[in-house]
């Protein structure tokens, strides 16, 4: 179902992880006009909109308001009377504790058309990535949703805690950190023993989280002493004294450790994913870009004559997925390819080959361009034979050299993309580098090694800031990195994601 013009969508972004999201949220995110969004939103989805999309932050904070309810309103009013699809994107439920409520009756008044997607509210989420259940047969069949924060421009609390003291069950409550001294005194007044089971997570669901489980006597100097801060949740029952301090999220192996992928944002999807899975955290400092360099003449003259080579030589697996996307256009019939045996610097670059059921015939064992010579080479099947070299803009003469002095070969070139650095200023996990740190940065080529060496004075860590330790993909990258006076903490054997994610698991599992 496609979402409308001149309409609005109020729709729940869930507790923080993106996955939470529904994904009718997610399809109304991929088309949406203005995005208005607030402050616990992970900014990670609001990256899935069009690039042309309008970005509005009306997130408000305790002592500051970036903008007012009253004008979220008018925005919403205003954008859509302009004949746009407006997302208003809440965190959470849009209608746990939000102002869903307002903004309809507003829209209503307007003649404005609206809709609601339901997300996962922060309780039920939190309680489900901490391991913490909420009810139980025998210990707690009832759960009360409580905030601790209703109005952020009034000092007192509204709710009556000594009242629901007496409820018994569960109480969840959020926003409740920054009342918490006075919300511990008004239950212990209603009656609940100090002794009650009090757990409170905060970060809830993303690689930060962080919980304490303790009495409820012990809430107050507890999470002073961890340093406990908002979002939070705090869960106060007899059922969610059946969690155990282990979990399901908590539990995988590099959760709590944070990693800096440098990659152009196209390529970091797949080893962000994995880190993820195994509970990283992730910050995305994107230190070159890749762009397509298609000469049309020299392509068609290349694929003319494309029966003639017999041997593809393909040094990255950038060249591996840009040549095949000019291929297509091309042709239509992967048999066009003609008998042209296929060489790969690694088994990423293969990799993409074999999605169509074409046999890479030669990978070397340690991914550089020099063994890929080294390889073909000692094939003694290079003499006068015609070589299709597939690269980029900043692949080094060393391997043609190679072919044509050692091999005897007769080399074409075919440049299909280009590198460039990208500006680490412009890159969204910037500002959280430099103030959090990282565990390990990782370099998967010389370029990005050379990018962040030319960008290094805006890459400044902050004194309390973790130093990370510089993980490297193979000899090229190490050298560039020690050539420019950095260590290399980490290095690879044999290129690839895979052996990345397990050498990073091996030294912070």
């Amino acid at each position: 179902m496609m979402g409308e013009k001149g309409k609005v969508y109020l729709v729940g972004a869930g507790p923080g992880d993106p996955f939470l999201l529904t994904l009718r949220a997610k399809a109304l995110l991929d088309e949406c006009d203005v995005l208005l969004y607030d402050n616990l939103t992970n900014p990670e989805i609001r990256e899935w909109t069009r690039k042309d999309c309008e970005h509005v932050n009306v997130g408000k904070s305790p002592g500051k308001h970036s903008i007012e309810q009253d004008e979220i309103s008018e925005i919403l009013v205003d954008k859509a009377n302009e004949n746009l699809m407006v997302v208003r994107l809440k965190g959470g439920d849009p209608f746990v504790f939000a102002r869903c409520a307002e903004e309809m009756s507003v829209l209503d008044r307007a003649g404005i058309k609206y809709e609601i997607v339901p997300g996962v509210t922060a309780a039920l989420a939190c309680a489900a990535y901490a391991g913490v259940p909420l009810s139980h047969r025998e210990f707690g069949s009832s759960i009360s949703f409580l905030t601790g924060h209703e109005d952020l421009k009034k000092e007192s609390l509204r709710v009556d805690f000594a009242k629901f003291a007496e409820v018994g069950g569960t109480l969840c409550i959020y926003m409740g950190m920054s009342k918490l001294e006075e919300i511990v005194d008004r239950l212990l007044q209603g009656g609940l023993s100090p002794e009650k089971p009090t757990i409170v997570v905060s970060n809830g669901t993303l690689p930060t989280q962080r919980k304490i489980m303790c009495s409820l006597g012990e809430l107050v100097a507890k999470t002073r002493e961890e340093g406990l801060a908002a979002p939070a949740v705090i869960f106060i029952g007899n059922a969610i004294g059946l969690a155990t301090k282990a979990n399901w999220f908590e539990d995988r192996p590099l959760f709590g450790r944070r990693f800096v992928v440098t990659r152009s944002t196209a390529q970091n999807g797949e080893m962000k994913n994995k880190l993820q899975n195994l509970g990283a955290d992730v910050l995305e400092l994107p230190l070159i870009r890749i762009l397509p360099t298609e000469d049309k003449k020299l392509v068609a003259e290349v694929f003319a004559g494309i029966a003639t080579y017999e041997w593809g030589v393909f040094t990255s697996a950038n060249g591996a997925r840009e040549f095949l996307r000019i291929f297509f256009k091309a042709f239509k019939d992967i048999r066009s390819f003609g008998p042209m045996r296929i060489a790969c610097v690694g088994e990423a670059t293969a990799s993409i080959f074999r999605k169509h059921n074409l046999e890479v015939e030669l990978v070397p064992e340690t991914a550089t361009a020099e063994n890929l010579a080294t390889a073909l080479v000692a094939t003694d099947s290079l003499d006068s034979a015609n070589v299709l070299v597939v690269s980029g803009n900043r692949n080094r003469e060393v391997m043609v050299n190679m072919l044509e002095t050692m091999g005897h070969a007769i080399v074409d070139i075919l440049p299909v993309y280009g590198t460039d650095f990208a500006e680490v200023i412009n890159s969204p996990g910037l500002e959280r580098y430099k103030k959090e740190g990282a565990d390990g940065i990782i370099f998967s080529s010389s370029s990005t090694a050379l990018s962040f060496i030319e960008q290094e004075e805006d890459l400044i860590l902050e004194s309390e800031a973790r130093v990370p330790i510089h993980c490297s993909f193979g000899p090229e990258t190490s050298k560039t990195l020690r050539e420019n006076e950095l260590p290399v903490d980490l290095e690879l054997e044999h290129p690839g994601i895979e052996e990345m994610i397990e050498s990073l698991v091996q030294r912070f599992g």
